[in-house]
């Protein structure tokens, strides 16, 4: 495509947004000038066609999906390191996809803004919830934000005595806003993390909650005895049935690399790195092999991706899936 027929598409496009919205004499007149011309016409043609095909596409339940992460300021970042192969098909559809609500929310001619939680007029407290593989981010009424992870159910429950929010499942990162009156709580698992102007995570699994300090401080309590555990930077806090413990953060970049939409396993065993990758998929895998579950893995993986794991699987360990159940992926050892 030239130049000129690159600026021609661009005028198009923002005659689309004008004339689609609330138009007056003065422009409709302007657009049908501008029209006249053969070449101009034919832009804005091949623009109107794209908008009906992105409106026609927006109703699959996978791009209304996107289409709620996106409003709420999702942003994804493209991986930028891997050591394993992947597939591009699948990251050849999500680009496609991504173009297409990028064009959507660029020219949106009967799209209204979205309210922000102090905006909403509820009676039941506002919740915020992913599907599985899905992200979503979060402006609070303070200004803080909640990165919700894969499968996460986050609800706000801000009150004139703190900035609370109660974390029902799954796991999300809080940046928080600094200044302010009231103390940032996030109650998880039966633990009320305290923060103050900082950045941390927490995950609640089914028998343990962990709590992961990038920056600032805070404080841990509730749990048997009730004792309350302050965490300094790059310190992790994990409470369960076992009990509470505070330990170094080993990698940084293994906890926060969710965020980018990958996974990354410095030395794991294939036990926990099937564990890991099943939290981002419908179809999840299985040892089928106890012999394997020991096996060490190390590499970094797109989330959801579970083909290029399981193709890296097959061909440096003696690994055979088995694929035959379309309900699961079990792995086995190689004859």
């Amino acid at each position: 495509m030239t130049d000129m027929e690159d600026a021609r598409i661009e005028q198009a496009a923002l005659w689309y947004a004008r004339i689609e919205g609330a138009a007056d004499r003065a422009t409709l007149a302007a657009f049908e000038q501008w029209r006249t011309d053969a070449h101009n016409a034919q832009a804005y043609a091949e623009i109107a066609e794209s908008m009906r095909l992105v409106r026609s596409a927006a109703k699959s339940p996978e791009l209304l999906a996107l289409r709620q992460e996106t409003i709420a300021g999702l942003v994804v970042s493209p991986p930028t390191r891997r050591r394993w192969p992947v597939a591009v098909g699948a990251a050849g559809a999500t680009i496609a996809a991504g173009i297409a609500i990028a064009i959507w929310f660029s020219f949106p001619p009967h799209v209204a803004p979205v309210a922000r939680p102090a905006q909403v007029a509820t009676a039941a407290p506002p919740r915020y919830g992913t599907g599985i593989g899905q992200r979503l981010s979060v402006t609070m009424p303070d200004g803080s934000t909640a990165t919700l992870n894969t499968n996460t159910r986050l609800q706000v429950a801000y009150d004139a005595h703190a900035r609370r929010l109660v974390l029902e499942r799954g796991q999300a990162v809080f940046h928080v806003a600094k200044g302010q009156p009231l103390p940032f709580e996030v109650v998880a698992g039966g633990r009320t993390i305290t923060a103050h102007g900082t950045v941390f995570d927490v995950r609640l699994d089914r028998d343990a909650v962990a709590v992961a300090l990038f920056e600032g401080k805070v404080s841990v309590s509730g749990g048997p005895g009730g004792r309350e555990n302050a965490l300094l930077p790059n310190q992790m806090l994990t409470a369960s049935a076992a009990g509470t413990r505070v330990t170094p953060i080993r990698s940084t970049e293994q906890l926060t690399s969710w965020q980018n939409g990958m996974i990354v396993f410095d030395d794991e065993p294939l036990s926990v790195a099937v564990a890991e990758i099943n939290r981002y998929v419908r179809r999840p895998l299985v040892i089928g092999d106890a012999g394997l579950s020991s096996l060490r893995i190390s590499g970094a993986f797109q989330s959801g991706d579970t083909k290029a794991f399981v193709e890296a699987m097959q061909l440096y360990f003696p690994v055979q899936a088995d694929e035959r159940d379309p309900a699961r992926i079990i792995l086995k050892t190689k004859p």
